[in-house]
């Protein structure tokens, strides 16, 4: 049901394009700040397990927390979102380039921490084959990697054009992100049995 949730809001996206105001698509406005919401509770939530959980599902949900953090920093431009500088004739903000980002040092130190962490994680505690090689989520999976293709399309204005392209983009990386759940609740399940 959730998959099939996820697959109707990745074809309604398209539509609503055309429909939806481009100014709710901006950075720090309700979509964006939405993926950073969803992220951050996606992070948490794997926080929670990770407490509850015995070695092999504790270091997972350690990694899925890590991972959806990092992709919450991402959303909010690494902290530059904080730092507006104007905005361009559409309203739309303009914010300080990460050459003039006065924290991208340590930013750059806690990403290259974290990532470093992903990958001790991933070599040290989780079975790589087993991940590669076995079951699979294929629905959640087949739409996530669906909602972002049509985000990259839709970002270059080749499916609604340029004008409504960002806010495709936008829309479709929310349902990425909501696929996020099934397939970190799937893998669980995976590494339970």
């Amino acid at each position: 049901m959730y998959a099939k949730m996820g697959f109707a809001a990745m074809i309604l996206s398209i539509p609503l394009a055309f429909v939806i105001p481009p100014e709710i698509t901006f950075e720090n406005h309700l979509v964006e700040n939405l993926q950073v919401v969803i992220l951050i509770l996606l992070s948490a939530f794997n926080v929670k397990l990770a407490l509850a959980s015995k070695f092999q599902l504790k270091w997972y949900h350690v990694f899925c927390a890590i991972l959806f953090f990092i992709f919450a920093l991402r959303e909010l431009s690494w902290g530059r979102v904080f730092f507006q500088i104007g905005a361009t004739a559409s309203g739309e903000p303009l914010f300080i380039s990460m050459s003039d980002y006065p924290y991208r040092i340590p930013i750059y130190i806690l990403l290259t921490i974290l990532i470093l962490a992903l990958i001790f994680i991933l070599i040290k505690f989780l079975p790589v084959k087993k991940f590669l090689f076995g079951k699979k989520p294929i629905g959640a999976l087949a739409i996530m990697f669906g909602a972002i293709f049509i985000a990259y399309i839709g970002e270059h204005g080749y499916l609604v054009g340029k004008e409504y392209g960002e806010v495709l983009e936008e829309l479709e990386e929310t349902v990425a992100y909501l696929m996020l759940p099934k397939i970190c609740l799937f893998y669980r399940e995976f590494l339970k049995g």
